[in-house]
C-alpha cells in the first residue's frame, strides 16, 4: 500500500485523499465496499439511487453524480458496462470532465475500445486532465475481496505512476502494460484466452453427459491434467447446477450481463485484430454467443 492515499474516516470535500468512483455494479459496489472497509475515503456514483445507497452504507460518501465525483476528489475510478456507458461518464452533461480540475486523473477499469480509450484521453487532455486504461483481471469479486485482483494499465511512466496509489487500494497489483490502449488490448488477449475456454469447458461437459460418463469425471481429470483453468472450473460448476436448478434473481441477472460482456468484449477483439490484419477464428465462432455459454442447455438432438 503506497503512502499517497491516506487511510482515514475523515470527510473533507475536495480532500485529495478522497478517492472517486462512478459505476456501482456486480463489481464496481465490491470495489466501493472494499476500499472503504479498509479505511480510505471513497466518494461514488452510480444511475441507480439504491446502489450509491448500498456504497453509502458500507462507509462511502454518495454523490449525485460523476460531476460531483470529479469536482471532490483528485482520482475518478470509472467501472462501467461498455464504450457508451463510458462516454457517456465522462463527456455527458453530469459527467466527470464538467467538473473536472486540470490535474484530475481517471482511471478507466471498464473493458472497452482502445479507440475509445485513446480518443478520450484526448478529450480529458484538453482539460489537463489525465485519462489512462486500467481494466482488471481476476475472478472478479471473489478476487477483490482476497486482494487478488490485478489492473493492467496502460499510460506513460508519469500517468502510471499518478494513478497507482489509488488502484492499489483495491488491486493486488496494478501492471504497467505500456504506453496508452494497451493495457486495453491486453485484458482483450485475456479475454480471448478466458472465453474460448469457458466454450471448450461446456462442449467437453456436453460431450461426456450425452455419452453417459459419470458426472464430475471430466473436472476431475482435466484439473490433474492442468487443462481445466480456476475460472473454467467455476464456470463448469456453475454450468451443470444451473442445468436442474434455476438461479435466483441475483444470479440470472449477474448472467445476463456477464453473457453480454462476453459478446461485447470478443466483438472488440475481433475489430482490433482486423485493424491488424489477423483473423481469430476461434473468436469469430464465439462472437455473439455469450448467451449459449451462460445458459445451461442441452445441446439439439442430445
Amino acid at each position: 500500500m503506497t503512502d499517497a492515499v491516506t487511510p482515514t474516516n475523515a470527510d473533507t470535500v475536495g480532500d485529495p485523499g478522497t478517492i472517486g468512483l462512478v459505476g456501482l455494479g456486480i463489481i464496481g459496489a465490491k470495489i466501493a465496499e472494499h476500499i472503504a472497509g479498509v479505511g480510505y475515503r471513497i466518494a461514488v456514483h452510480d444511475i441507480r439511487p439504491e446502489a450509491v445507497q448500498e456504497a453509502a452504507a458500507a462507509g462511502a460518501r454518495p454523490a449525485t453524480s460523476a460531476a460531483e465525483v470529479a469536482a471532490i476528489t483528485d482520482t475518478v475510478l470509472v467501472c462501467v458496462q461498455n464504450d457508451q456507458q463510458c462516454e457517456e461518464v465522462l463527456t455527458g452533461a453530469d459527467g466527470i470532465l464538467r467538473a473536472a480540475r486540470p490535474g484530475l486523473a481517471v482511471a478507466v477499469l471498464s473493458t472497452v475500445h482502445p479507440h475509445t480509450i485513446t480518443r478520450l484521453a484526448a478529450v480529458a487532455a484538453a482539460q489537463g486532465v489525465t485519462l489512462v486504461d486500467a481494466p482488471m483481471v481476476g475472478q472478479g469479486r471473489e478476487h477483490i475481496a482476497q486482494g487478488l485482483l490485478w489492473v493492467v494499465v496502460g499510460g506513460t511512466d508519469a500517468e502510471f505512476e499518478r494513478v497507482a496509489p489509488a488502484l492499489r487500494t483495491f488491486a493486488g497489483r496494478a501492471l504497467h502494460t505500456g504506453p496508452l490502449g494497451s493495457g486495453a488490448v491486453l485484458k482483450l488477449a485475456h479475454n480471448v484466452m478466458v472465453y474460448g475456454g469457458y466454450l471448450a469447458t461446456i462442449e467437453a461437459l456436453e460431450l461426456a453427459r450425452v455419452a453417459g460418463v459419470a458426472d464430475g469425471l471430466v473436472q476431475e481429470v482435466t484439473e490433474h491434467t492442468g487443462t481445466l483453468s480456476p475460472q473454467s472450473a467455476i464456470l463448469a460448476e456453475i454450468y451443470e447446477r444451473r442445468r436442474s436448478t434455476p438461479g435466483d434473481a441475483f444470479e440470472e441477472h449477474h448472467m445476463r450481463i456477464a453473457a453480454e460482456v462476453l459478446e461485447k468484449d470478443l466483438r472488440i477483439a475481433n475489430e482490433v485484430a482486423a485493424e491488424y490484419g489477423l483473423h481469430l477464428p476461434g473468436a469469430a465462432v464465439l462472437d455473439g454467443r455469450g448467451h449459449e455459454v451462460y445458459r445451461a442447455r442441452p445441446q439439439e438432438g442430445s
